[in-house]
């Protein structure tokens, strides 16, 4: 029965975790690099967009907008996968958005905030509410294994957060974060429907793709279900990061005495996992950078707020630490090449 096939499996499990109603009648702008995971997202969105309107619905208020960010790393392959999601958006009927790096990064973390900025931009821009992105549970074991070698901390094994806020007017939502990557591929291939292989994707000296192709296959040797024992570990852990979210938010509240410059009042009673949330939620509202930041930096900084002597250090980033009496200030100074 169609209902058991992959595509329709994928659709089901898609709606379950972003029910249409809540979107169908909003703007969203998928972000699509052309691979399967991308194209998956923006055809199921597609789908289920035109099946509310064949159930008689009638035609959305809503839009979809496909928008692919071309960091042109890979030359012809590069350009040539912004033409397969240009013509994709084409054939579904779909608004698309393209844009091109001025500046080529090969460090991961600067081009996934290049690739955000212009996600927001293009939201902002078309007046969407929802910025969707296509990460797998693949990615959220990935993303943890990769913070626990970094030594990023218990609030690193939370895995990847959705939804997530952008601002009051746009939020991000990652709706297949429960759906394996092999299941969309299976999906995709159930429909004859291409996508795009980017061979960067298979260079081990990427850390992420060391990970991906070699240390996940080990893990899988002697646990055969170690991806699924992950993500239950992951949701674990969401639990209590929410519980330590809420006091950072209040903490937050009663300490932040202001954004520019970001300056909080020092607090000889704030437990570490407070104030080191705190500083997180801090980082996330001024739009700074958090990959380069290890456990130790936010041990230092909750040390550094719940102390009382003068000091001074740089983080990564650029950003500058100044703490005097009761408050500690900060301040991002300028990088060669950056803002």
């Amino acid at each position: 029965m169609t209902e058991h096939r992959p595509w329709s499996i994928l659709l089901r499990e898609l709606a379950i975790q972003w029910p249409t109603d809540r979107w169908l009648d909003l703007g969203v702008v998928v972000g699509c690099s052309g691979g399967a995971d991308s194209v998956g997202l923006l055809r199921a969105l597609a789908s289920l967009r035109r099946m509310a309107c064949e159930s008689g619905m009638g035609e959305p208020r809503g839009f979809l907008v496909a928008a692919h960010f071309n960091h042109g790393l890979r030359g012809e392959a590069s350009d040539a996968d912004q033409a397969f999601v240009e013509h994709l958006a084409q054939q579904l009927g779909v608004r698309y958005q393209g844009g091109a790096a001025t500046v080529r990064h090969s460090d991961e973390a600067a081009m996934r905030d290049d690739r955000l900025k212009f996600l927001i931009d293009v939201a902002h821009a078309s007046g969407a509410r929802y910025i969707a992105l296509a990460h797998s549970a693949d990615d959220n074991v990935e993303t943890v294994l990769h913070h626990l070698l970094r030594g990023t901390g218990p609030a690193g094994l939370c895995g990847i957060g959705s939804p997530r806020p952008i601002d009051d007017d746009l939020v991000l939502i990652r709706p297949l974060l429960h759906t394996r990557r092999e299941q969309i591929r299976a999906a995709l291939t159930d429909q004859g429907m291409a996508w795009r292989e980017d061979a960067s994707n298979l260079d081990p000296a990427y850390r992420r793709n060391w990970i991906r192709h070699r240390l996940i296959p080990l893990i899988q040797t002697e646990y055969p279900s170690g991806v699924e024992a992950i993500e239950r570990a992951i949701r674990g852990q969401r639990s209590w990061r929410t519980l330590i979210d809420r006091g950072a938010d209040r903490w937050l509240d009663q300490h932040l005495r202001s954004l520019d410059p970001p300056t909080v009042s020092r607090d000889c009673a704030v437990e570490p996992a407070i104030a080191i949330a705190a500083a997180q939620q801090l980082w996330r509202r001024l739009g700074w950078s958090r990959g380069d930041m290890t456990l130790d930096h936010w041990q230092r900084i909750a040390q550094t707020v719940a102390g009382s002597q003068p000091e001074r250090y740089t983080l990564p980033d650029g950003v500058d630490v100044t703490a005097q009496n009761d408050v500690l200030r900060l301040q991002r100074l300028s990088r060669p090449g950056g803002p």
